[in-house]
């Protein structure tokens, strides 16, 4: 079932923290303001710091066995995104910072589908593939604000993650590579999917056994009582599988881009050599017709000497 259907709210202290009462659609297991009130779920906040973290370690990248920061591009900065807006929502339970926590999510998805299908594609491919993209993640976000239906957004990100898995499996398994590389690269696409199967298998839990999860808590008591908050491990285990990901697409699209310039090379390369050989072999050709004219050139000049 849908977190859509779920809402626990009316804690205790709800109506305690500094921020108001809560005003988001959604409100998940952990009790509101139970640690602060400055914060209204406190794990569920600090645990969003995980995407910050993954987001500035993406910076940091590999190639060729050397380490080097490559700056903040569109998956690094709407990672961050996420781990931002979410810190914001949990903190506040308010409406606004949730429906930026929910687009940021959408954000990702786009600039995940944008790299992998453009990246490597003539301009005006990469352009139509791009408004293919963002125009209905567009349409579907202004939709969702306006009638704050959380299905459109569930449907709409959905989509998104399966096209990118799909994508990625197809350049994994379809473009042609050596075999020892589709097996490397298999490995991180089923690894960083586990850690994205597992975080929505503990979502779904925390969702659908809270009463029982908040009484576990209360017996075991803090700090211990926060490994069984589990929508924070599902911050967690989805950061750790995004950063997976992102790390995936690049060396992905980096090998297809390469690929295809070496085959561009190498085309370049046959048409020259094809030509040169065909001048070569009209050379052959001409060559008797050119000499037995310069020698009655020169029987022409004796003659008249």
């Amino acid at each position: 079932m849908g977190y859509h259907d779920r809402h626990f709210a009316g804690d205790a202290f709800a109506h305690t923290g500094v921020w108001g009462n809560p005003t988001s659609v959604e409100n998940f297991c952990e009790e509101d303001y139970a640690v602060t009130r400055f914060v209204a779920e406190f794990v569920n906040s600090i645990t969003n710091l995980t995407y910050v973290y993954f987001a500035l370690k993406c910076r940091v990248r590999v190639r060729n066995g050397m380490v080097y920061s490559g700056g903040f591009d569109s998956l690094s900065v709407t990672l961050m995104l996420v781990g931002v807006t979410s810190t914001a929502y949990h903190a506040t339970l308010h409406q606004g910072p949730q429906l930026a926590d929910d687009l940021s999510m959408l954000l990702l998805a786009g600039a995940l589908l944008q790299k992998l299908c453009c990246s490597s594609e003539p301009p005006v491919i990469a352009r139509l593939a791009a408004v293919s993209i963002w125009l209905p993640t567009f349409i579907i976000s202004t939709m969702y604000i306006k009638s704050g239906n959380f299905l459109l957004h569930m449907w709409m990100f959905g989509t998104m993650a399966a096209l990118i898995g799909l994508r990625i499996f197809y350049l994994i398994y379809f473009e042609p590579r050596p075999e020892q590389d589709k097996t490397r690269l298999a490995f991180r696409f089923w690894n960083g999917a586990a850690y994205l199967v597992v975080a929505f298998a503990v979502w779904n839990i925390d969702l659908e056994r809270c009463h029982q999860l908040r009484a576990a808590r209360q017996r075991l008591g803090l700090p211990w009582a926060w490994l069984l908050e589990l929508h924070g491990w599902w911050h967690v285990l989805t950061a750790i599988g995004a950063a997976r990901f992102i790390e995936l697409v690049r060396d992905l699209c980096d090998q297809t881009a390469g690929s295809k310039r070496r085959e561009s090379r190498e085309l370049l390369s046959s048409e020259s050599t094809t030509r040169k050989r065909g001048f070569a072999v009209l050379t052959r050709m001409m060559l008797p017709a050119l000499t037995k004219e310069s020698k009655d050139d020169l029987d022409r000049i004796g003659s008249t000497g």
